[in-house]
């Protein structure tokens, strides 16, 4: 082979691999997995009608570390500032997803019985006028549950869970708040997994019918919400929400993404009828890739089940394969 022939054929490779390098880098709605799906056989019946030729929107998120703060010290009721300096060494901030951590140290914190605690209407009412006084809209279009208590002494903290909605939707994945509080009221400890969406980022998608997603269902590319195997599977309803991925690029990438939630019941092992929640990607444009996102949490715990995803407090999971699918 001639000097001239190699390097041509050097140039071809190279340019393969850029192209490749470039299909690798493309979006992709990344639904952590619980390891379950494989046991799960579902059929989406013909009562339940998708939005056929529907379309819907991606959103880019970006990082903006005056915002977090500004957020985080709202909900703890000081300024950014103090915040920064008082809280030193209980507040850390993830620079590449504007995620806050802050926490109380155990040996600090005073149990109490849980009837000394404020009530969930009045720690919702405190929790939504701080986001008001940050941001109107956040405070009008977040939903707001209680994390369940199984024990009604000896309670450190009662917690109070925030999810805002996008487009009147319910949002899974990394796209939620969580504040703890004293008997006192005080703010023991907060996680802060929510980026704001990019103005002006957004992209619009098709999205799947029924047969792109029962093709999805037989080759199980969804992530499922159970806690045990379950036989005969009946899907009784659906409801479209969006799906924002663990991870983005901090310039600002497309990461919150359009999928439906399937629900339905089925048969456990003791012959009792569980109930299941299934998300499938919504985009018609698929893409069957798999990697491994360790350490991954994907099955909620109490009364926010819907999280799926969202809080680092879950129970802990089987395998963390997400189910991939490329924004086209």
């Amino acid at each position: 082979m001639t000097r001239r022939k190699r390097l041509c054929l050097l140039l071809a490779v190279l340019t393969l691999l850029l192209a490749l390098s470039a299909c690798g880098a493309q979006s992709k709605l990344v639904l952590a997995t619980t390891g379950m799906e494989p046991t799960l056989d579902l059929t989406l019946p013909d009562t339940i009608t998708l939005p056929d030729q529907g379309r819907d929107t991606v959103y880019k998120c970006y990082v903006d570390k005056a915002y977090s703060m500004a957020l985080a010290a709202a909900l703890l009721d000081m300024d950014a500032d103090t915040m920064q300096t008082q809280l030193a060494g209980r507040l850390s901030y993830d620079a590449q997803t504007g995620y806050i951590q802050y926490y109380t140290p155990t040996e600090e914190l005073t149990p109490g019985d849980l009837s000394e605690f404020p009530t969930d209407a009045q720690l919702e009412q405190t929790v939504r006028e701080r986001l008001k006084k940050f941001e109107p809209e956040l405070a009008d279009t977040s939903r707001i549950v209680f994390s369940s208590a199984t024990y009604e002494t000896n309670v450190s903290s009662k917690t109070v869970d925030v999810t805002p909605e996008v487009n009147g939707r319910m949002v899974y994945g990394k796209y939620h708040i969580s504040v703890s509080f004293d008997k006192d009221g005080n703010v023991t400890a907060l996680t802060q997994q929510y980026a704001p969406l990019k103005e002006g980022g957004t992209k619009t998608v098709r999205l799947a019918d029924a047969k792109t997603v029962q093709a999805r269902l037989n080759a199980h590319d969804f992530s499922a919400n159970i806690a045990q195997e379950l036989t005969d599977c009946t899907i009784t309803g659906f409801e479209q929400a969006y799906y924002m991925n663990a991870g983005f690029h901090a310039e600002g990438d497309y990461a919150l993404y359009p999928i439906y939630v399937l629900r339905g019941q089925g048969t456990a092992a003791d012959g009792s009828v569980q109930g299941f929640e299934v998300l499938v990607s919504a985009l018609a444009e698929f893409s069957a890739g798999r990697a491994l996102l360790a350490g991954m949490c994907v099955q909620s715990s109490g009364a926010d089940s819907r999280q799926m995803s969202s809080t680092d407090t879950s129970n802990a999971v089987r395998s963390t394969a997400p189910v991939s699918s490329t924004l086209m």
